[in-house]
């Protein structure tokens, strides 16, 4: 393993410290570092690449650019166009394409958050928002006040007025008799109603409520679709603006084109990430109803990213023709059977769960050090020429970010190489670290 160290990089970079390979080109979904090994990609710059490293189609339309305009603010281009003509009719809306409205917003996911917070106050007169514990919605300071991570939020500049955090239907980690997904959802929806409906709760009704249909960093975890059925008539009735942050859940991801495809509509989408096609954009949809930006009301530099404008209409037309959506359901039947056999044959893994290719393996929360057992599970997949990462509450989820062409053979490679990885955990590990907790 490498252990080179850049004398110029800052203390907060974070995945070369369990990743210290040095990487020099990647196809498909691998890597390759410098010395010529092979890794098979399952982090994908955090769900970014959906369709791995330099996919043909995505190559193919930035060489076919000749004297691309780099950068356009918010000038009309072509790009542009053909770009939000593939995107319309995706959206989570059931309007005509004509009544929806697309604001660009600068290159980060976060940025897409900070725009769509912004339109809920102008949109509603109010200045509060509802957020969920496990959130992660960026690192800008309106975006990380809705964060729920102690840590992210310790670091920043402590922005949190007016943010009410609400519990996440996370029935894994609820306490009895709320740790199934009925009573777990039935206990946070009376939560909410509580809030909203009492005159003592001493909470303002909202501006927004944000969400993740289903939660990326917080250990993916998703949301019961009763859950968010609810959670859009509570915010009907009150007049609160439902705001569905699908930067991670979004694009085919979760076997649809939006995690809340089929369930709910939201007033703003978040999308980012994977839609610039590995090029950096963000952006917020919502109805003309919602149109309420006055000339200038949320600018920035590189809204008019016209790489990834190109990039990202190549992306999302790949995914159509290629019936993409068909594979990852098709692929996560494959590893979702198989991975929950894999939980049957150890003591370390509590919950398999997800959606699509979003899935989430949580070491068992009873274990002294759930993090660390994942950690050491990392440790040993990277061994084997798996790169992935952790997350959820203490580091303890194994999270599948690969990307939605893979086939069925390279799933299987990686679920031997996970089998393999954990038992070489479970048999290492010292006694007294792999006893649970006394009741």
């Amino acid at each position: 393993m490498q252990h080179e160290k850049f004398s110029w990089e800052s203390g907060a970079r974070s995945y070369s410290r369990s990743v210290p390979q040095i990487f020099s080109r990647a196809e498909g979904c691998h890597l390759y570092d410098r010395n010529g090994k092979k890794y098979l990609d399952f982090l994908c710059g955090a769900g970014t690449l959906l369709l791995g490293h330099n996919h043909p189609a995505i190559v193919s339309a930035i060489q076919g650019v000749s004297q691309p305009i780099m950068n356009n603010l918010d000038l009309r281009t072509e790009a542009e166009e053909k770009f939000a003509n593939t995107l319309l009719p995706l959206l989570p809306f059931s309007c005509k394409t004509d009544e929806i409205r697309l604001h660009f917003c600068g290159p980060t996911g976060g940025d897409a958050v900070e725009a769509a917070l912004k339109l809920a106050v102008i949109k509603t007169g109010r200045r509060g928002v509802f957020a969920f514990s496990g959130s992660y919605h960026g690192m800008g300071q309106g975006a990380l006040s809705v964060s729920s991570s102690h840590h992210y939020r310790d670091v920043g500049l402590r922005v949190q007025a007016d943010v009410t955090f609400l519990p996440y239907p996370y029935p894994y980690r609820f306490p009895e008799p709320y740790n199934t997904e009925a009573a777990a959802t039935q206990f946070c929806l009376a939560h909410l109603e509580m809030l909203l409906e009492d005159d003592h709760s001493g909470v303002s009704l909202p501006a927004a409520i944000i969400i993740e249909p289903m939660q990326g960093e917080g250990g993916n975890i998703p949301a019961p679709p009763e859950f968010l059925k609810k959670l859009r008539a509570m915010c009907d009735k009150h007049g609160i603006v439902l705001i569905l942050d699908e930067i991670q859940s979004g694009l085919g991801r979760c076997g649809e084109w939006f995690g809340c495809s089929g369930i709910v509509e939201p007033d703003i989408v978040c999308i980012s990430k994977g839609i610039g096609g590995g090029f950096p954009m963000a952006l917020i949809a919502f109805k003309q109803d919602m149109n309420v930006w006055h000339p200038a009301d949320h600018i920035g530099t590189f809204r008019g990213q016209q790489y990834a404008m190109t990039a990202g209409q190549a992306l999302l037309a790949t995914i159509q023709n290629e019936n993409l959506l068909a594979n990852v359901k098709a692929r996560h039947q494959q590893m979702s059977a198989a991975l929950r056999d894999i939980a049957k044959d150890t003591a370390l893994i509590g919950q398999v769960r997800g959606r699509g290719l979003y899935m989430g393996i949580e070491v068992d929360k009873n274990f002294e050090n759930p993090g660390m057992v994942a950690k050491s599970i990392k440790v040993e997949m990277l061994a084997r020429g798996i790169v992935m990462e952790c997350g959820g509450r203490q580091g303890a989820v194994l999270r599948v970010l690969c990307p939605l062409n893979i086939t069925s053979d390279i799933a299987q490679t990686f679920l031997e190489a996970l089998h393999e990885s954990i038992k070489t955990v479970e048999q290492n590990l010292p006694s007294a670290k792999t006893m649970a907790k006394a009741a």
